[in-house]
């Protein structure tokens, strides 16, 4: 704050920038994303993301991550909101690869995978990997988009037990939505 900002200036090309030039940069370095955008919080990322790729369409997802994620927003509301069409697949605690590959049909736009990132199901539980629901999104043709909650960047800082959004993207995810904190 005490000296020159470029936020607005493209100091190469000399020509007005954008805003969120330097925060794109550090998040592809970071997550080895093609590219990024920041919005003000991850309920409205996946909102956006929702209403961009799946508005008047299905998007499947388990019955298992159809939760309340931070502020109160809750995976259903978002969907209605968004003018995605909800297809739970699954039960609660047990959702297989097949059970999403089973549920694509015409009316599919994507599949969201919700990271359990302030919740745990223990006992007997299954849960295709993300590697498997992009082999999916591949094989069909069908964007994967995960809700990354909290979005650990590193493993060196936080949870170590906790994948990372570069795990995400290496996974092949479409779209990674994640919280800033």
């Amino acid at each position: 704050a005490g000296g020159y900002s470029n936020l607005e200036y493209d100091v190469v090309s000399g020509q007005r920038g954008a805003r969120t030039a330097h925060a794109v940069a550090l998040l592809r370095q970071l997550t080895g994303a093609e590219t990024a955008i920041v919005v003000n919080n991850n309920a409205a990322a996946v909102l956006i993301v929702l209403a961009a790729l799946a508005d008047g369409h299905e998007v499947i997802i388990s019955r298992g991550e159809m939760v309340e994620i931070g502020g109160g927003f809750r995976i259903p509301d978002v969907l209605r909101q968004s003018g995605a069409l909800l297809r739970e697949v699954g039960t609660t605690n047990r959702t297989r690869a097949a059970d999403y590959a089973t549920a694509i049909s015409d009316r599919t736009s994507l599949i969201l995978r919700v990271h359990p990132s302030n919740f745990v199901i223990s006992g007997f539980t299954e849960r295709p990997t993300l590697a498997e629901l992009t082999a999916i999104g591949s094989r069909f043709d069908i964007p994967v988009v995960e809700d990354f909650g909290s979005g650990q960047l590193t493993a060196e800082i936080g949870a170590r037990s906790e994948p990372t959004v570069r795990d995400s993207i290496d996974a092949g995810v479409t779209v990674c939505t994640f919280s800033g904190d």
